[in-house]
């Protein structure tokens, strides 16, 4: 395809996704209601423990029911070589904990590399949802360090993913080269083993889970035509108990 053909393509597909998302938004009369057309968000209330907030936020959205509600537990992962190469990918998050946030991947896979190099990384949850008749964006982002967890701390995640899981950690090894009709084979003999009882899926060794701890989590809210509010925690370490929190301008 052409560049100059395949740029138009792009342009339109942006200019229809801004239509979209203006369509959520209340229609700004230059002549009534100014108060209406624009005003400050407020995240209220303010937990001490930005983990409290999180599950409210997580759980709202869990629980919606929209046309428009995304999974609420899909993330973004960013990960970081040891010459500073970052990484970007999305990702289940998988259990949330008091503490911290837990993943399961290939361990094989270039973010469990990264991560051998380099064990800090970045969460990043964007859920935007329709609510009201009025676009609600809510962005939290997390950092922090990652550790990996003794196969007894997860394995029950593991053992209660779907079938197409459990043969995907099989017959996929993660970002390697793959021939489709011999990918399509592994799977089916698979599958075949499994039907008559000569496979049980167990985990493979490389599949394996890790957990971030949070030193830093920054929330962003808005609704409607409102100037979005924004809350920074920090801490010292993944060890501090106490949080310093701050709201910073959007």
């Amino acid at each position: 395809m052409e560049a100059s053909k395949l740029i138009r393509m792009m342009g339109s597909t942006l200019r229809n996704m801004a239509q979209r998302y203006q369509a959520g938004l209340p229609q700004a009369n230059p002549l009534t209601n100014l108060a209406e057309m624009t005003g400050i968000q407020k995240i209220d209330p303010i937990p001490a423990d930005p983990m409290q907030l999180f599950k409210s936020w997580f759980t709202h959205h869990s629980e919606l029911h929209s046309d428009s509600n995304l999974v609420a537990n899909v993330m973004n992962v960013s990960t970081a070589s040891k010459d500073g190469r970052v990484n970007s990918r999305s990702l289940i998050l998988r259990r949330l904990d008091e503490d911290g946030f837990v993943i399961m991947t290939d361990g094989r896979s270039s973010k469990s590399k990264d991560l051998k190099e380099n064990p800090n990384a970045a969460f990043t949850f964007l859920w935007i949802n329709n609510v009201d008749g009025l676009y609600l964006a809510r962005q939290i982002r997390i950092a922090g360090k990652v550790v990996q967890l003794e196969t007894s701390n997860w394995i029950d995640i593991y053992e209660a993913e779907p079938l197409f899981c459990k043969i995907r950690a099989y017959v996929c090894h993660q970002g390697q080269p793959v021939d489709w009709d011999t990918h399509k084979k592994n799977h089916d003999e698979l599958l075949s083993k499994f039907e008559k009882g000569q496979h049980d899926l167990a985990r493979p060794d490389h599949v394996i889970a890790y957990k971030l701890f949070p030193t830093f989590m920054d929330f962003y809210e808005s609704h409607g035509l409102k100037i979005a509010d924004r809350l920074k925690y920090v801490r010292d370490n993944e060890n501090a108990k106490d949080w310093e929190c701050t709201r910073i301008a959007a």
